[in-house]
């Protein structure tokens, strides 16, 4: 069942990225020499990552937390 979850999880978490592109060279007789290109790319964390790691988050990251601790210890 957890692998079920996990598994949906990755297919639906969008792909947030934001990217920069830019590219330089010297124009010499018509044509390009020393090119370089820079590409660039931010992603955002993902939810579980902010949900644990951010402060507006850290309560309710506590609670869940616990619930879990609680019921693996119900479980045993």
């Amino acid at each position: 069942m957890i692998r079920v979850i996990l598994i949906l999880f990755l297919l639906i978490s969008p792909a947030n990225a934001k990217c920069k592109y830019y590219a330089e060279a010297d124009v010499v007789n018509d044509k390009l020499i020393n090119k370089k290109e820079n590409y660039t790319c931010k992603e955002n964390d993902n939810f579980i990552v902010q949900f644990a790691t951010e402060e507006k988050y850290q309560h309710a990251f506590d609670q869940v937390i616990t619930w879990v601790f609680i019921v693996a210890l119900e479980t045993l």
